[in-house]
């Protein structure tokens, strides 16, 4: 693995390891949630510039559906942490408090919305990169790799419980309008759940990248 490739791959390690700790907002406090969200956009920031070869390559050549679905996700993270960027300065209490743009209670339903679709959408473009993450750690080894998947699978099971008991469906459809966790629960479990959540959805990215790159090979071959 070169050295670029380890930064990156440290950049998205630190990244995974923010986003469910991010999630705990209120069991963290807003002025370390508040410092770790602009921390987690600057790193945002370094991972596309990191990748702007691809970036540069958007407009060019031909988008089959592996491209497509690659691109849509892409596309979709990016809109959200815009999103929650814009909506955190908008309601931030204490690193932006000098900001005064109006509008906090639309600000507060789009960073809602934005952090939960955020998550899994983040999840599934880590699980669609696996396959390159395993490549550059040079695992090859199949028997590491089947127990590997296994593990993950059933912590991804796990995650569909997390995934109900934490509401998500009432958030990313918009049905709640504030997020409800309990201070007195153990901040580690609780941000276990949710990382949970987001190894079920990095197994749905995963299994999506391996459905697409099968389609992929099957077209080119007839």
């Amino acid at each position: 693995m070169n050295k670029k490739a380890a930064v990156k791959m440290c950049i998205d390690l630190v990244m995974t390891a923010a986003l469910p700790v991010l999630m705990c907002y209120s069991i963290v406090g807003e002025t370390a949630h508040e410092v770790i969200g602009v921390a987690m956009f600057c790193l945002f920031i370094a991972h596309h510039i990191l990748n702007f070869g691809w970036i540069r390559s958007l407009f060019k050549g031909r988008y089959d559906l592996h491209r497509s679905v690659n691109t849509a996700v892409n596309a979709l993270v990016f809109l959200c942490m815009i999103g929650l960027m814009y909506s955190g300065i908008v309601i931030s209490k204490h690193v932006f408090n000098f900001v005064n743009i109006g509008g906090a209670m639309t600000a507060r339903t789009i960073h809602m919305l934005c952090a939960y679709w955020g998550l899994m959408l983040m999840s599934v473009h880590l699980g669609m990169h696996i396959s390159q993450m395993a490549a550059r750690m040079k695992l090859k080894n199949k028997a590491l790799i089947w127990s590997l998947r296994i593990i993950f699978g059933i912590i991804g099971a796990v995650g569909i419980y997390a995934f109900i008991s934490l509401k998500f469906p009432n958030y990313i459809f918009g049905k709640l309008q504030f997020v409800f966790i309990d201070t007195n629960a153990s901040a580690v479990l609780t941000t276990l759940q949710y990382l949970t959540v987001m190894l079920l959805f990095a197994y749905v990215g995963y299994m999506l990248q391996s459905i697409l790159k099968k389609k992929r090979t099957e077209n080119h071959g007839s």
